[in-house]
């Protein structure tokens, strides 16, 4: 049995008389206990160099018993990946740590068959990943529950995976977690110390156990109060060990179960939290391959944050009713690669529950605002094209559009001519109709800009075909480093009836002279009936000046450009990718009063 994949274990004295399936797992806590209970079945261990069979899952240990345990070879992996966004913060060739949002599954189980994060790894991965604790849980050395939200590490190479797990299992792997529990913890700061094992009556949970129990492992969690609340204390965590729901039951155990519990705490479950407001904050361990320690930290997310506030006010949140926030997408809502922060989600639904409207004012069409517009729930009409368009998201149609004017059409056909021969070749060029785009010049940037990060519907078309239908707006692709060239061009023609406008580094637009992002969002006010002085607009470069100017709280996130900064009320410490658009909500639920 003796190969690379071997581990040889002595059974000590304090070992004496425990179950070999459960000391195994106790030894080797990446392994679940069910799967090392199926390679005492197989033979893949040996006990005083006898392979096991079936009945000896049940097997006592004795003093000296030597026990050596053979790891198969992965399996070909079944699962198919999924290109689900990870939030990453750290990456090197052996492991990864990522932030796991609350609601995902880490690896398939019964009832999650996709979705989790197993899936988004073999996406993000690869092949790349550890394939020690077999099939389905390629590379998950730890794991945190569903609706605990988190830092969670990952091995890519399994010599980072041993390391990882002899670090778990000798204790100097560092794990800080942060909850909200029920009730007034009297002490300051304390140590929970004692046996978890499976409840006797109900095998799907955890309980405390007397250390005799065939199955009782010790469980040490330290805590220390951070603040106290109405019926409720913040408190901080630092796991010593790391058993099943150790933090809920230890918890629920000592009369302080985690808030929103639906499983350990109180039958009249806190809804709002969507499972146990418990966020594994922090890791530290040492890099398995380099020996350099590493610590890292993740924010708390909104959902725990709002929860907070909302303790602090005594329960009772200020309502955003009259309160309008419109919001730019790229840069501001939303990351470069098109993803949505989870923790902007939760906050722009816990503003709309709270009787605010939130809607986009964006560049985009219809067809590329539309999963976005789905997954945050906005039924409020949105400015899209830069405000060419006014857009009904729940009848799916325009409520008003702009056009250019009929004498602007012929600049495409110039611009075509007087740049053939330049170097960079003719701008790509797109024309915006009310419901598709069109194409008449194709531009490397488009690749990106109309297909990877997220395919709309486009033609590829001739001016004659277009000429005749609207033209709600003109947008030119140009590489970077030719822009500026462009920009001068166009500024010289002399172009009455409509305003030029850069919305990217390798964009520029002509629109209507009635559009653009301020006007469209002064127009959708007067079509809502919307005071000006309720309205909040978040935004993050040149083309969002007007409406920023226009609104009576402007915020901006912490990548936008100087200028946007300088008109802003508020400049979050998030970025885009982080939250800030969450930030900035969160701000106003807590300042309203003082704001409006």
């Amino acid at each position: 049995m003796e190969n690379q994949n071997t581990s040889l274990l002595q059974v000590g004295e304090e070992d004496s008389g425990v179950r070999l399936d459960g000391w195994i797992a106790g030894k080797m806590p990446e392994l679940t206990r069910s799967f090392v209970q199926k390679l005492i079945e197989s033979g893949q261990v040996s006990v005083n160099g006898r392979p096991t069979g079936k009945k000896d899952k049940n097997l006592r240990l004795t003093l000296g018993m030597e026990v050596a345990l053979t790891l198969p070879e992965p399996e070909p992996l079944e699962l198919v990946p999924e290109n689900i966004p990870l939030d990453i913060v750290y990456e090197d060739d052996d492991l990864l740590v990522v932030n796991k949002p609350k609601g995902m599954v880490v690896h398939p189980a019964p009832g999650h068959s996709t979705g989790t994060l197993v899936h988004a790894l073999l996406y993000h991965c690869g092949d790349s990943l550890s394939g020690i604790n077999g099939v389905q849980r390629p590379g998950i050395v730890h794991r945190i529950d569903r609706d605990t939200s988190g830092l969670l590490m990952v091995a890519k190479s399994d010599r980072a995976h041993l390391g990882l797990a002899a670090q778990i299992q000798d204790h100097s792997f560092s794990r800080t977690y942060e909850a909200v529990v029920y009730g007034n913890i009297k002490e300051e700061k304390g140590t929970l110390r004692n046996f978890l094992g499976r409840s006797r009556t109900d095998r799907k949970k955890m309980a405390v156990v007397p250390p005799t129990a065939p199955d009782a492992r010790e469980a040490v969690t330290h805590f220390e109060v951070l603040e106290r609340l109405p019926g409720f204390t913040h408190v901080r965590l630092k796991l010593e060990t790391g058993r099943t729901h150790q933090i809920r039951v230890q918890m629920a155990y000592i009369g302080h179960p985690v808030a929103g519990d639906p499983v350990y705490g109180p039958s009249k479950v806190i809804t709002e939290l969507d499972g146990q407001c418990l966020h594994a904050r922090s890791l530290g361990f040492v890099h398995p391959v380099t020996g350099q320690w590493m610590e890292f930290t993740s924010p708390l997310p909104f959902y725990f944050t709002r929860f907070l506030q909302k303790l602090r006010r005594g329960g009772k949140p200020q309502s955003m009713e009259g309160i309008l926030m419109v919001c730019d997408c790229d840069g501001t809502l939303l990351c470069r690669d098109d993803t949505l922060p989870e923790a902007n989600v939760e906050a722009v639904k816990a503003f709309t529950a709270a009787g605010g409207r939130f809607t986009l004012a964006t560049g985009r069409p219809a067809p590329m605002v539309k999963r976005f517009a789905e997954r945050l729930g906005i039924e409020t009409p949105m400015v899209l094209l830069n405000g060419g368009m006014i857009y009904d998201p729940v009848d799916q149609r325009p409520l008003w559009y702009a056009q250019l004017p009929e004498k602007i059409k012929p600049l495409v056909l110039k611009v075509m001519e007087d740049f053939k021969d330049r170097p960079g070749g003719v701008p790509g060029i797109e024309i915006f109709a009310p419901d598709m785009i069109y194409l008449l010049n194709w531009h490397p940037y488009m690749q990106w800009h109309l297909i990877d990060r997220f395919p709309i519907p486009f033609k590829k078309t001739t001016f004659d075909q277009v000429k005749d239908i609207p033209w709600v707006k003109l947008m030119f692709d140009c590489d970077a480093e030719y822009m500026e060239y462009l920009i001068n061009y166009l500024d010289k023609q002399g172009l009455d009836g409509v305003q030029l406008v850069r919305s990217d580094r390798m964009l520029y637009e002509v629109l209507p002279q009635e559009s653009g992002k301020g006007r469209g969002v002064e127009r959708l006010c007067d079509l809502l009936g919307q005071s000006r002085s309720r309205l909040v607009a978040m935004g993050d470069f040149d083309n969002d000046r007007e409406m920023m100017a226009w609104a009576a709280f402007p915020i901006a996130p912490q990548n936008a450009s100087p200028e946007i900064k300088s008109l802003s009320s508020l400049v979050t410490q998030a970025d885009n990718v982080s939250g800030a658009v969450a930030e900035g909500i969160a701000y106003i639920m807590r300042h309203r009063s003082e704001i409006f």
